[in-house]
């Protein structure tokens, strides 16, 4: 919004619907520059959550800047097709991918061939429900196979599941796609947790594949 300075809005009189974000400029370039050398340093592609803010400016920004090689992270169909109208093609959503209506999206957005999609998947069940659907609208999905840690809100938690999940994958092949795998590492006290961690579950989905 070009003129919003015009507008003379004021947070501390509540001027504008809470709660808002306060975004400072020299703080912006500051973190752009520094995730752009953190991404060419060691050469990784981040995914930034774009969900926080849902701004397209700064989705773009961070695009631009090589901050985000891997794209911007979201969390719903329908975040991912707002992003995807501001010029956003390469999407993670952090999430399931569930209900005929949130495929559907999904589904209208993969006509356009530039477009790329990862989502995730942690049961044999949701893998089958994707894959009768993407097979019927002749459409292939990328899934990353979310591992979950002890305590933690989603994913995979043992072989037996694991197994489950793979097996459903190779029953759609051509369809639903691995690509490869994803965990929230925020219930893990430590780095070093961490790398336990990955160095356990990591490997079993390796020799599955």
């Amino acid at each position: 919004m070009t003129d919003a300075a015009r507008l003379q809005w004021n947070l501390f009189e509540e001027d504008v619907s809470l709660p808002a974000a306060v975004l400072y400029a020299d703080r912006i370039e500051h973190n752009l520059k520094w995730m752009q050398d953190f991404v060419g340093e060691y050469g990784v592609k981040l995914a930034p959550y774009g969900n926080t803010t849902m701004a397209p400016q700064l989705f773009h920004r961070q695009l631009e800047a090589k901050a985000a090689r891997g794209g911007i992270t979201l969390a719903t169909a329908h975040q991912v097709r707002a992003a995807y109208r501001d010029g956003v093609h390469r999407v993670l959503m952090a999430n399931q991918l569930v209900g005929k209506r949130n495929m559907g999206m999904i589904a209208e957005l993969l006509n356009d061939p530039n477009f790329e999609f990862f989502c995730l998947v942690d049961s044999a069940d949701g893998v089958e429900q994707l894959g009768a659907f993407f097979s019927d609208v002749r459409k292939k999905l990328n899934v990353l196979i979310e591992l979950g840690g002890p305590g933690g809100r989603t994913g995979v938690r043992d072989d037996a599941q694991r197994d489950a999940v793979l097996a459903a994958i190779a029953r759609w092949n051509g369809t639903i796609e691995l690509a490869g795998i994803e965990l929230y590492e925020g219930v893990l006290q430590d780095e070093a947790k961490v790398r336990e961690f990955l160095k356990r579950k990591a490997p079993s989905i390796r020799r599955e594949c």
